[in-house]
């Protein structure tokens, strides 16, 4: 009989990502500073559509440049600035209000420690609007914070909400005052709780997004807390195996913030492929 397929409540483009992709389709031609957002396929089918990534201002050949959904470093924006560039700011609102959390917790005296990958432009960004800014990403990093210091732990929109509580419990044993604002996104949040509530009602978890994309990553290690063996995180349906569904009834599905539908449907079409004929 038929698989059951089922896709988690929410899965797929968040309105940041659907915003920023908006705001680019308008312009007949865009130089965009980095990726727009984190999905190799999304950004191949913006470039057919004269929508260019660039990695350094030399390469923007007009006087318009984009900043992507992930935000930027505010030196970088300076230095656009100085060249008389225009400047079109996708950057999401809930990317935005991280900045202005931090700015709000060192107003209050406050050292502010990132918990987030350093790697990671939204970091970088989250960082350069601070004055001495701590990321820790691993738990060894914790180390690096002071032990007589006053904090104020911001994080990466993104990151995996069992990751946030762990570490914001270890700050508190190890420093003298800490405040937190928990600034994982509601989509993040939303997406995570969703794979989490489906990975325990199925035999198998395909979560569809960039490998390059953080909260697709995230979204797999949530399912793989329920299933360790049978989470598999693809880009494409082209990756599917037919061998990991020999044996599984119930199919979920997840996708990230960066993932359009299209890419979803593929999936699904594939694994329709993968079910055993029904006999008249």
């Amino acid at each position: 009989m038929p698989r059951e397929i089922l896709i988690a409540d929410a899965a797929g483009f968040c309105f940041g990502v659907k915003r920023a992709i908006e705001k680019a389709e308008t312009m007949d031609k865009a130089f965009i500073f980095g990726s727009l957002i984190h999905n190799p396929q999304e950004v191949a089918r913006l470039a057919s559509l004269n929508k260019k990534i660039v990695h350094s201002l030399d390469e923007v050949q007009d006087n318009r440049v984009v900043i992507t959904a992930h935000g930027l470093d505010i030196n970088v924006i300076g230095t656009m600035r100085e060249k008389g560039l225009e400047i079109v700011d996708t950057t999401c609102p809930l990317v935005t209000k991280i900045y202005k959390e931090g700015e709000k917790l060192q107003g209050q005296g406050l050292r502010i420690v990132i918990i987030g990958d350093p790697k990671h432009v939204e970091v970088k960004g989250i960082a350069s609007r601070m004055k001495d800014a701590i990321i820790v990403y691993h738990e060894e990093d914790i180390e690096q914070v002071p032990t007589d210091a006053k904090i104020g732990v911001v994080c990466q929109s993104t990151l995996l909400m069992e990751k946030f509580d762990k570490f914001v419990t270890l700050l508190k044993a190890r420093c003298a005052e800490v405040t937190v604002s928990n600034t994982i996104c509601k989509p993040t949040k939303d997406r995570q709780t969703a794979a989490a509530a489906l990975s325990k009602n199925v035999d198998i978890m395909v979560v569809i997004g960039g490998r390059n994309s953080s909260n697709t990553h995230k979204l797999a290690d949530t399912c793989k807390m329920n299933l360790p063996k049978d989470t598999y995180h693809v880009e494409t349906a082209q990756e599917l195996e037919s061998k990991w569904f020999e044996g599984k009834q119930r199919v979920g599905i997840t996708a990230g913030a960066s993932t359009p539908d299209y890419l979803i449907e593929e999936v699904i079409a594939r694994i329709r492929t993968y079910d055993e004929p029904v006999l008249a």
